[in-house]
């Protein structure tokens, strides 16, 4: 079994709370568009 790193875990999390989650499973981390990903950056930056 592998696990996450922290900052994965919160990707995954920002993602499903942004309703990406379906996106994501679809074309992946790099199909996802520049406003999809800096949405989530975005939140990333501000959890710290």
């Amino acid at each position: 079994m592998w696990r996450l790193h922290e900052k994965d875990k919160r990707k995954y999390d920002l993602a499903r709370r942004y309703g990406l989650t379906q996106r994501l499973l679809e074309v992946g981390w790099a199909g996802l568009s520049a406003k999809e990903s800096g949405r989530i950056g975005g939140g990333l930056h501000g959890k710290k």
